[in-house]
């Protein structure tokens, strides 16, 4: 009896290294599934596929008869490589055998253990295979790595039975370890965030360009409103306070145009509006001949010398000479408003 039990052994572990979806069949060995009383068969299934990796199941089962339904039990990754922190991957639980769905009733295994790896859900399903001509009961893992490193699932033990009770059995499968590699950079999502902030940088100099080109072409500012009681000095000191946004806004030539008006226009006030015609060196002539005032005269020409300088040599003056001409000028009205 020994020697014989040795031989069935050799010959049932020869036939799961030579072909993992053959079982054993009663017609192989009468002697064995012969007679009443129950039997266990361990089959060994390692199918190696390139695109996936299964592991061993270890199976038995009890009464004669369930051995023609050539039970396979497998377990195997999806994705097999790659497998990267923070991605999803299935670890795919199959019992098949040939025949009906509803012939075998197939118990959903408990959870393996774990190590670096969260379980999300399992999912359980029926299903006919028509190219293998089985029947699949099937349970799937959906997991995720936790980190790079080894990961661990835990060997998965459940029973099936036949549905009207006259025969059981139930498979093992070893336990499964891989290694977890690093997130990959999602470059899709690096460059919808690269164009998000292009767009958002656009946008935004869109906006600048629009507030800037307003503020350029916006109307010149008014004039201030005149009264009867306002004398021509304080209508020029006036306008003169509000030139100071030309230079806020940087419309340095504008600033001296109008300055070269405001300077012609207070001489106007006593030497007549013909005077506004003049160019700088017609006016120091005519103002000498007049004997005007000669320290107004001489404020008078430095202003209007600066602002040609501006206007017709494209000088640039700097902001210090911009606050002492308007200084200078403001001096010069007040003066004559104190008298």
């Amino acid at each position: 009896m020994k020697k014989l039990a040795v031989m069935l052994f050799v010959t049932i572990l020869a036939w799961g290294g030579m072909s993992p979806a053959r079982a054993a069949r009663p017609e192989d060995n009468p002697d064995i599934f012969g007679g009443n009383q129950p039997v266990k068969i361990h089959l060994a299934s390692n199918t190696r596929d390139k695109n996936t990796s299964y592991t061993r199941a270890r199976m038995h089962f009890s009464g004669a008869g369930l051995e023609g339904f050539e039970i396979r039990g497998e377990g195997f990754l999806t994705p097999s490589s790659n497998i990267r922190v923070g991605k999803t991957l299935k670890y795919v639980v199959q019992v098949s055998w040939k025949g009906k769905l509803g012939e075998l009733e197939v118990e959903e295994p408990d959870p393996p253990l774990l190590s670096n790896l969260r379980l999300v859900k399992v999912t359980p399903s029926n299903k006919i295979s028509p190219e293998r001509n089985r029947a699949i009961a099937e349970f799937i893992y959906y997991l995720k790595p936790m980190e790079t490193g080894k990961a661990y699932i835990g060997m998965i033990d459940a029973g099936y039975r036949l549905r009207d009770d006259s025969g059981h059995g139930s498979f093992r499968l070893k336990e499964h370890r891989f290694e977890v590699m690093p997130p990959k950079h999602n470059w899709g999502r690096i460059i919808m965030t690269f164009l998000f902030i292009v767009l958002a940088l656009a946008l935004i100099g869109g906006l600048f360009f629009l507030v800037a080109f307003l503020l350029k072409n916006r109307p010149a500012p008014q004039p201030v409103v005149e009264s009867d009681t306002t004398t021509p000095y304080e209508r020029i000191l006036g306008e003169l306070a509000s030139m100071r946004l030309f230079l806020v806004e940087g419309e340095i030539r504008d600033f001296y145009s109008k300055l070269t008006k405001l300077a012609k226009g207070f001489v106007a006030v006593t030497e007549g509006d013909d005077v506004i015609r003049l160019t700088t060196d017609e006016l120091l002539h005519r103002l000498q001949e007049r004997d005007y005032n000669p320290e107004n005269r001489d404020r008078i020409f430095s202003i209007l010398e600066m602002c040609d300088r501006v206007k017709f040599a494209g000088y640039i003056p700097t902001q210090s000479e911009n606050e002492r001409v308007l200084k200078d000028f403001d001096t010069l009205i007040r003066a004559e408003l104190k008298r």
